[in-house]
C-alpha cells in the first residue's frame, strides 16, 4: 500500500513539473487567435495586437509587450525610417503590403505600425519577410486598412534570460527512488517474517 502511494506521489510530482511548460507552449501557439493581428495575410509564427499608439520611442510599448507576451530578452534592432536597417523590396510607407529586408538573420519580431496602432509578429527570419497592414486597427468611419507608417524589427539576446521554474533536481528523484526501494525491502522483509 505504501509503495503504491509513493509511486503515485512521484508520478504526480513529475506531472506537476512538466505541466507548466506544456501550458506555455499551448498558450504561445494560440496567442494571436481571434485578435486583430491574426487578420494579416503573410507568414508569421505568432502575433499579438493591435495595440494603440506607437511601438517605439518615448511612448512606445512594443518592448514591454514583447517581453510580457513572448518572453524576456527582446531589444529594438532598427526600423524602416530614415537611416533604418529595414529596406523595402516592394511596397513601403504609404502602402498596405510588401516585402522588406534587413541585415539581420534568424528569428525575431516585427512591429507593423499603421494608423493609430501597431501589431507584433514573430517571424522565422528577419533577413527577408512579407508584411501587410491588415492586422492593425482599421481607421476612419468606413474602417479602412491604414497605410504603413513604419516597420520596426526586434531580436532576442542569444541566450535570453529564462524565468526560473522549480524542477526537481536529480538528487531529489534519486531520493524518491531510494525511499520506494526501502519501502519494497521493508514490505518483503515483513512478508517473510514468521507468523507468531
Amino acid at each position: 500500500m505504501h509503495i503504491k502511494q509513493l509511486a503515485l506521489i512521484a508520478l504526480a510530482t513529475t506531472a506537476a513539473t512538466l505541466a507548466p511548460s506544456a501550458f506555455d507552449a499551448a498558450q504561445a501557439a494560440t496567442l494571436g487567435t481571434g485578435t486583430t493581428c491574426a487578420k494579416a495575410t503573410f507568414a508569421y509564427m505568432d502575433c499579438a495586437g493591435a495595440f494603440a499608439g506607437n511601438d517605439k520611442g518615448a511612448q512606445g510599448t512594443a518592448l514591454t509587450n514583447l517581453n510580457t507576451l513572448f518572453g524576456s530578452g527582446w531589444s529594438l534592432r532598427g526600423d524602416s525610417e530614415v537611416g533604418g536597417i529595414v529596406s523595402f523590396l516592394s511596397g513601403g510607407t504609404s502602402t498596405t503590403s510588401g516585402v522588406a529586408k534587413t541585415s539581420l538573420t534568424g528569428p525575431g519580431a516585427i512591429a507593423v505600425k499603421a494608423g493609430n496602432s501597431y501589431s507584433l509578429y514573430t517571424v522565422n527570419n528577419l533577413a527577408t519577410f512579407n508584411w501587410n497592414t491588415l492586422g492593425v486597427t482599421p481607421v476612419g468611419k468606413k474602417g479602412n486598412t491604414p497605410n504603413l507608417s513604419h516597420i520596426s524589427v526586434y531580436a532576442r539576446a542569444v541566450n535570453p534570460p529564462t524565468t526560473p521554474r522549480h524542477i526537481p533536481e536529480p538528487g531529489m528523484l534519486l531520493g524518491l527512488v531510494a525511499i520506494a526501494g526501502a519501502g519494497v525491502r521493508l514490505k518483503q522483509k515483513g512478508d517473510s517474517s514468521p507468523a507468531a
